[in-house]
């Protein structure tokens, strides 16, 4: 019989192993994900307040840091999502004619998805700009 309840776990749990680690990053990636959210509408506000505001918007989005910002932002929401996406067949296993579809044909369906949504919209900004 094991030992009595609650265990006690180690704090460094995520220290394990890669896919722990990983874990960890998927995490982490909301939240800094979330952050810039919260950025990029404070800079949007910004915007609201005349022609002034909306040059120092510009001035503010094109300083190195921030593109260094938005290059980690970017990183942190393509490891989200594809993590995301590997999960799909687990989370939602999907069967057509009574066989289980399998799940390289699941994830390959997401990341298409994925990629037509970003080329329509890549697309419009082209168009619109």
């Amino acid at each position: 019989m094991p030992g009595p309840l609650p265990r006690r776990k180690s704090n460094a749990w995520w220290n394990r192993g890669w896919p722990y680690r990983i874990i960890l990053l998927r995490e982490l990636s909301a939240v800094a994900v979330a952050g810039y959210m919260v950025l990029l509408l404070l800079l949007v506000c910004n915007v609201r307040g005349g022609e002034g505001a909306f040059a120092d918007h510009l001035e503010v989005l094109q300083s190195p840091l921030l593109w260094l910002v938005h290059a980690i932002i970017l990183g942190f929401a393509q490891l989200h999502t594809t993590t995301w996406f590997r999960l799909v067949p687990k989370a939602m296993p999907l069967k057509l004619g009574g066989r289980r579809v399998p799940d390289e044909l699941i994830v390959a369906g997401a990341f298409g998805g994925w990629l037509a949504v970003s080329a329509v919209v890549l697309v419009i900004f082209l168009v619109v700009a």
